[in-house]
């Protein structure tokens, strides 16, 4: 038990390391830090540094749903009603155009169903990247953060959907399971309903659930075990682990937003440590061997990356053109849509998971995502300070 024990210990102090030295790679060759960290796993296992086991497996599951649910906590469904009807009708027309385009070209070319759910989907981890790096008062990335929320929740809910499909099949067991998803998201919204209620008769009892200041960290506790129950009640209802692990951040950001401090303690743990062992852990799954013994695995990488930004510039122009008057928003909005590296990583694993892709196009998902987060985020900064600025 003992030496079993510290063989663990002792493949998880590498890992560590590589997540400590991490932001210092990303920081140096300016490449986005997931992509490093799924760099670090495949060279990690490639010279035989470490190896997989259950528990790094187990410990990447977590670090995938804690994701989930820092990214539910993102989320402000009620700044939708704020937006204005014009915006909320190019969203529509953004949405139904992307999708459309990608039915379309799933159907012509005879794709995996999966790909519906991977060439729009959409991610708010770059976007908060850019936020960082050009400020938040540039409207394309203002506009691209509030419909890359809505985004983001499609992505989960078709995700759900298709993962449904691929373990039932087209069974009265897949409807059975639709349905239970169903009366699950009619009780979720009851919930909302009641605890909206509560609170307004009961103001206080927000504030004994999350005190202002606290030392016993009892936001940290009730978030934690917010988090736990969810993911524990969708698994029970046989349903995907995601979609509680983003309902419970989702229930964080409507009813505890005053707990401004909360976000940063989460994104901190998130971040810090369970985030970037998911990515080493994806990165792991890479065969560098065979993708050196097939460049035909990068070829596939470029067509997918360069679909999604295909995608994303029709729908763009047809949606928000005339909202931005302006190519050159308009153009930045679809690059900054065009690199989902977090959710197309989550889709393409969840894929190869039950077995929904042939590994070779699980290589090619992975490539696709690793070249968005490095060559579209040049592309941005190039066109952000060469283009010229359009006139007021």
């Amino acid at each position: 038990m003992e030496n079993i024990l510290l063989d663990i210990f002792i493949a998880f102090s590498i890992i560590a390391i590589c997540i400590v030295i991490a932001p210092t790679l990303a920081n140096l060759t300016r490449i986005p830090i997931v992509v490093v960290e799924m760099f670090l796993g495949c060279f990690g296992v490639y010279f035989g540094v470490f190896s997989h086991s259950e528990a790094f497996d187990l410990m990447a599951k977590v670090g995938f749903l804690f994701l989930m649910f820092l990214c539910g906590m993102e989320v402000d469904l009620r700044g939708f009603s704020r937006l204005g009807k014009r915006f909320l009708k190019s969203v529509v027309v953004y949405f139904v155009v992307l999708y459309a385009l990608t039915a379309i070209i799933v159907l012509v070319l005879e794709l995996p169903n999966v790909f519906i759910a991977a060439l729009p989907v959409m991610s708010l981890g770059m976007i908060m990247t850019l936020i960082k790096d050009y400020g938040k008062d540039k409207l394309w990335l203002e506009i691209s953060l509030a419909v890359g929320v809505i985004g983001e929740v499609i992505s989960i809910a078709i995700l759900t959907l298709i993962s449904g499909f691929y373990h039932y099949g087209n069974s009265l067991r897949l409807y059975e399971n639709l349905a239970v998803l169903l009366v699950f998201m009619l009780g979720i919204v009851g919930i909302f309903w009641v605890f909206k209620m509560l609170f307004w008769w009961f103001p206080n009892f927000k504030l004994f659930l999350m005190p202002y200041d606290d030392l016993s960290n009892r936001d940290i506790r009730f978030v934690v075990m917010l988090f736990i129950v969810f993911v524990a009640l969708v698994l029970f209802l046989d349903l995907e682990a995601v979609l509680g692990a983003f309902l419970a951040g989702t229930i964080v950001a409507i009813f505890f937003s005053y707990k401004h401090e909360l976000v940063g303690k989460l994104n901190e743990i998130g971040f810090g440590f369970f985030v970037p062992l998911f990515f080493v852990y994806v990165g792991s799954t890479l065969d560098l061997k065979l993708i050196l013994q097939n460049p035909s695995y990068v070829l596939e990488g470029v067509y997918i990356a360069v679909a999604m930004l295909i995608l994303r510039l029709v729908a763009a122009n047809m949606a928000f053109f005339r909202y931005f008057k302006s190519a050159k928003s308009t153009t930045l909005f679809a690059l900054s849509h065009a690199m989902p590296l977090t959710f197309l990583v989550v889709t393409a694993k969840i894929a190869d998971d039950w077995n929904a892709i042939s590994k070779d196009m699980y290589y090619a998902f992975l490539i696709a995502a690793m070249i968005e987060g490095i060559a579209f985020s040049i592309i941005i900064k190039f066109l952000w300070n060469l283009w010229k600025k359009p006139h007021k």
